[in-house]
């Protein structure tokens, strides 16, 4: 028997063909060794159908939940009358997820695949920038023992992310905490209060991120940090323009912590303050992230702590709780904490439309954490946790491109681990639609008012930093898509939704249900929604009976070609005394996004220049001695002896490989000059 043409289905399902045919095949007589060489067992195969010389598999979620995908094979052992089959590799269909990798440009959080990490080590030449500031990794990056894991292992070895954070408790001379009220005299009873948020992280992270609250005040039985102003003095409002007097009182705090009990903040990965219960000062609680570097405005580093010998140590991040922290509780720490991963706040600080007001939740609703944290069904949206990689890349389909036929996929429900998670229709450089399955399971199960699962539709868009009269991200509501005011497919109002303070579309009319369709004709997108788990089963009609093994399916058509990086063009290419190379760079909407340039690896760098002699070969970066950009010019200096002769730079061509968004660049000659 020899088996060929081996597909997955989302990651809960494969497709083969046989040269002979297959009645009779059970899940015993099947052979999947995932890539970490496992056998997949015949309790984990769930379904097995035969038709003629073609077979259908159905996998548990389970399989995939912790392992990626590539490099699964398989293979049939002997049955009936035919002998075991050799082994083939079974691949994923489509474009590749990198396909996806919208880059954000905005400067700030926003719904950018890249979210920017801290990297002391990075340096612009343009600018003159060292370092970057923002926002802390949540990539997995140890085994479960713990142990660091090599690049090479995390898709092969279930992983986790641990974070520690440090939590401070302070009180003020006009905010006591002999002053606060039963039990928030103590430590305890804070920490007790906010502990879900780890359990909470944990679920949502399908085990990847473990969120440990660290302090150090209850373990070693510290007093509380007596500030020497009051909390009503300091400034407080959370918005771009109160980062600096936010920095002041983290800087107040951390000094303090280390004089009196030797505690350094920036030893552990974030910071939590928390102020003793009362009534005056710090109306709100939030997230403060360094604003270095935003835009193209320098400021001085935030310093919040200098040691006895004059060592200054700063931070990218922190979170300060304010008297919201007893009214929305652990999810508070939650969306606060979802900032300093690089997340976005999706609700509006302006709720106004067109000169009409509107709600502060009109694009998102309660569909995640970031949006309305009271909402039906906060869990993190498949989008973000694919930012903070949580869903692996082989767990995204991706449509940029026209292929003339329609594509169907299989994603599983985004509250649970394994299976298929996402769809993602690229509409252009920055913006895209995407579907996701979503139940009452995982962190949503524990929301009462959770009225309907289904197809979640949205629309990103990585180029702004919070919604205004264009949104970040904006959930595609059924109900609202077939609204008069909208007119399904016309838009008319141009939003995908009315212009008003309505949100009743964001409960139960906003998922999509099977035969559904939507289109996007100004886009060529149209998303059909074929199946939803056992449509025969009204119980599940409100997601209450979805099981991580229900699956949703999808036919998407695209009918033209998304962009998936600038255009650059190289010009005036000139060879100075063999040593000096000057070219021009003319990079496509360059000048339309200022901020774009200050996340990593957005400049040209060495590895990214192709200098190809006349032979063929090409030069190694490493003979890049320097490399200097001023505007569209490049300066290169090359090492000594790169060139002894003229006729070796003789037929000299310059190249750009791809690197951020910019695409590769066509190669041109390189002038020889005395």
């Amino acid at each position: 028997m020899k088996l060929e043409q081996a597909v997955f289905q989302g990651l809960s399902g494969i497709t083969l063909r046989s040269n002979l045919p297959l009645s009779g095949i059970a899940a015993a007589d099947i052979l999947i060794t995932r890539p970490d060489g496992l056998i997949v067992a015949p309790t984990d195969i769930l379904d097995v159908r035969s038709q003629g010389y073609e077979l259908a598999i159905s996998l548990s979620a389970a399989v995939f939940a912790r392992i990626a995908s590539e490099g699964t094979t398989v293979a049939t052992r002997p049955f009936g009358k035919f002998k075991a089959s050799q082994a083939i590799a079974v691949v994923r269909p489509g474009e590749p997820a990198q396909n996806g990798h919208l880059t954000g440009t905005s400067g700030w959080t926003d719904e950018g695949w890249n979210t920017i990490v801290s990297d002391p080590q990075y340096a612009d030449a343009l600018t003159g920038q060292r370092g970057l500031y923002r926002f802390s990794d949540t990539t997995p990056n140890r085994d479960l023992a713990g142990r660091l894991l090599a690049k090479t292992k995390l898709l092969t070895t279930p992983s986790v992310r641990i974070k520690n954070m440090l939590v401070l408790f302070v009180e003020f001379p006009d905010r006591k905490a002999e002053n606060a009220e039963a039990p928030y005299r103590q430590f305890g009873p804070y920490l007790h209060y906010l502990q879900p948020a780890a359990t909470w992280f944990n679920t949502s992270s399908y085990g990847q991120l473990q969120l440990k609250l660290v302090a150090p005040q209850q373990h070693r039985k510290l007093d509380w940090l007596m500030l020497g102003k009051k909390a009503k003095d300091y400034k407080w409002g959370g918005s771009a323009e109160d980062t600096g007097d936010m920095f002041n009182y983290c800087h107040d705090v951390a000094q303090l912590a280390y004089e009196r009990y030797g505690i350094r903040v920036d030893d552990y990965d974030l910071l939590l303050i928390i102020p003793a219960q009362g009534k005056p000062g710090l109306p709100n609680g939030p997230a403060t992230i360094n604003d270095q570097y935003m835009g193209q405005a320098q400021v001085p580093e935030r310093v919040v702590l200098v040691e006895r010998d004059g060592k200054a140590h700063t931070l990218d991040t922190f979170v300060t709780a304010g008297n919201d922290l007893f009214i929305w509780g652990y999810r508070w720490l939650i969306h606060e904490t979802g900032h300093t991963f690089g997340l976005p706040d999706l609700y509006m600080y302006k709720p106004e439309i067109k000169g009409a007001e509107v709600d502060r939740f009109f694009y998102v609703g309660g569909w995640d954490m970031m949006g309305n944290i009271g909402g039906q069904s906060t869990d993190f949206l498949a989008w973000h946790k694919w930012k903070m990689h949580w869903i692996r890349n082989d767990q995204v389909d991706v449509v940029s491109q026209s292929s003339g036929l329609p594509s169907h996929h299989v994603i599983n429900p985004v509250e649970t681990p394994g299976g298929s998670k996402m769809v993602v229709i690229r509409t252009g450089l920055a913006t895209a639609y995407v579907a996701e399955f979503r139940t009452r399971l995982g962190v949503n199960s524990d929301h009462p008012e959770g009225k309907q699962a289904g197809v979640l539709l949205y629309r990103v868009d990585t180029t702004l930093p919070e919604s205004g009269e264009k949104p970040v991200l904006q959930i595609i509501s059924r109900q609202y898509y077939h609204s008069p005011e909208v007119g399904g497919e016309r838009n008319l109002t141009g939003l995908w939704r009315p212009i008003d303070k309505s949100l009743d579309g964001y409960e139960k009319g906003a998922t999509w249900q099977a035969g559904d369709v939507f289109s996007d004709p100004a886009t060529g997108v149209t998303i059909s929604i074929d199946s939803i788990g056992n449509n025969k089963d009204s119980s599940k009609a409100d997601g209450r009976s979805y099981t991580e093994e229900d699956t949703a399916s999808l036919t998407v058509i695209k009918r033209s070609n998304a962009a998936l990086a600038r255009k650059i063009t190289l010009s005036n290419a000139s060879l100075h005394k063999l040593s000096h190379l000057h070219f021009t760079i003319d990079i496509e909407q360059a000048k339309e996004e200022d901020n774009w340039f200050i996340r990593q690896r957005t400049r040209l760098s060495k590895d990214n220049i192709v200098l190809q002699l006349a032979n063929g070969k090409v030069i190694p970066a490493e003979q890049i001695k320097s490399l200097t950009i001023n505007g569209q010019e490049v300066d290169v200096e090359l090492q000594a002896g790169t060139f002894s002769t003229a006729q070796m730079a003789r037929g000299l061509r310059l190249a750009t490989r791809s690197y951020f968004n910019i695409a590769a660049a066509a190669g041109i000659a390189v002038r020889l000059q005395p």
